[in-house]
């Protein structure tokens, strides 16, 4: 409902600076964003579904607020977890056929310590695709899709939901920046959270992973695939070392050069 009501460019005057450059007279900018408003329209995942081909695949990243988080910024009013997480799903299983019983993959169980609804056994059913050794989709029928998300409990309701029939990453800037959450601080906590609830594997940033290229196979001998990000995966030299770790997925910029580096 905010996003509907959000003000676009095309009902707004952007904002103007003056920029004064030497030995030239002041000069207009034009602002296209502001603190207080966006002034480019919202693509939705709607859209994405409806305009994209079926063989791009998404890497849906779930961002919600950890408590310190809403704090530090003061976010006071923020939806509930689960209506949260529901409303996504429901968007997914609107364009995503689920799969038969004989493609459904098996996962354990994963109990709530501190959501449940009804809503939960709502999504029991799923969106399917084929998998590849690390878990994740490998291209198919269906669209490839991946939830990732950097809070824990988001993780562990999706997992809860969508029932092993969607790979779920734990991201972690891997202890870059200290949270209240202890699951937040460490890729070994990341990796015990992920083999509790079954999660297909961590997303980390790349920085403990060029520091100690052994982590990439202590991961993966824990049953998970690894996936990097971080500012490093823009030099191709970064790129193909971690090919050489192990490293299952490089999330970068230049897509182009990645390519090119890994072929």
């Amino acid at each position: 409902p905010q996003l509907t009501r959000s003000r676009s460019r095309d009902c707004l005057k952007p904002d103007v600076v003056e920029v004064r450059v030497a030995g030239h007279e002041c000069r207009p900018i034009h602002v296209a964003n502001s603190e207080t408003t966006v002034r480019a329209p919202f693509a939705t995942l709607e859209n994405l579904f409806e305009q994209l081909p079926d063989n791009i695949g998404f890497d849906i990243e779930v961002k919600y607020p950890m408590p310190d988080e809403a704090d530090e910024f003061g976010v006071c009013s923020i939806f509930e977890i689960n209506l949260f997480v529901d409303k996504i799903l429901d968007v997914v299983y609107k364009y995503v056929p689920p799969p038969s019983p004989t493609q459904r993959p098996k996962q354990r169980p994963v109990s709530m310590s501190r959501s449940s609804s009804a809503s939960a056994q709502q999504h029991q059913h799923s969106v399917g695709a084929s998998t590849n050794g690390t878990g994740i989709h490998a291209r198919g029928p269906r669209r490839p899709i991946v939830f990732t998300s950097f809070h824990p409990d988001i993780c562990l309701l999706l997992a809860h939901k969508v029932n092993g029939d969607i790979p779920i990453m734990l991201l972690t800037d891997a202890g870059m920046s200290a949270m209240a959450d202890c699951r937040c601080n460490s890729i070994e906590a990341a990796v015990r959270l992920c083999k509790w609830a079954d999660l297909a594997g961590i997303v980390t940033h790349v920085g403990p992973i060029s520091q100690s290229p052994r982590v990439a196979s202590l991961v993966r001998r824990n049953g998970l695939a690894i996936a990097t990000y971080g500012s490093l995966n823009n030099q191709a030299a970064h790129v193909k070392q971690q090919q050489i770790y192990g490293v299952d997925i490089v999330i970068v910029d230049d897509v182009r050069t990645a390519r090119s580096t890994v072929n």
